[in-house]
């Protein structure tokens, strides 16, 4: 009896994961379809430099919109920061794949000397469906994704 629980207990849970395995694979393809499109792109640039900071930005946005509905929003930002006469530069970026202006997936990357970092986040019906990164942080960032999606949503589909 023991034995029949723990084989239904191991199918029930392999079908769960199954299903989550199968939503990331479409999550995939269609992100794949967008980076392979021909949609139009509005390319905007932001430069903050503060010498007496010694910082600066510029950023890179760039979004697909096409019958109303975000498709894509990169926000590509290349700093230096100057410390004690040391210039320290610094590349990050966020890209925000939605499908039916409901966000599927975020792609981060942050890269600072030595130090590099890549993170995928998986949405599915506006809740965290998956993520990389393996942080006591990650549900935190994957929540604030999703809020800061919604809110640039707002801000570009009016």
């Amino acid at each position: 009896m023991k034995i029949l629980f723990i084989i239904i207990f191991i199918f029930s849970f392999s079908g769960v994961y199954s299903q989550d395995t199968l939503k990331i694979r479409h999550i995939d393809s269609l992100v794949s379809d967008i980076k392979g499109s021909t949609l139009p792109i509005q390319i905007d640039t932001l430069i903050q430099d503060i010498p007496q900071m010694g910082i600066k930005t510029t950023t890179y946005l760039t979004t697909i919109v096409h019958n109303n509905e975000l498709i894509k929003f990169v926000n590509y930002v290349n700093s230096t920061i100057t410390e004690n006469g040391i210039p320290k530069q610094m590349t990050a970026s966020n890209a925000f794949y939605y499908y039916h202006n409901s966000l599927i997936k975020v792609e981060e990357f942050v890269n600072e000397g030595d130090k590099k970092g890549v993170a995928d986040w998986y949405y599915s019906e506006d809740k965290p469906l998956y993520y990389t990164l393996n942080s006591d942080k990650s549900e935190e960032r994957a929540a604030f994704l999703l809020t800061l999606s919604k809110t640039m949503l707002k801000q570009i589909i009016k």
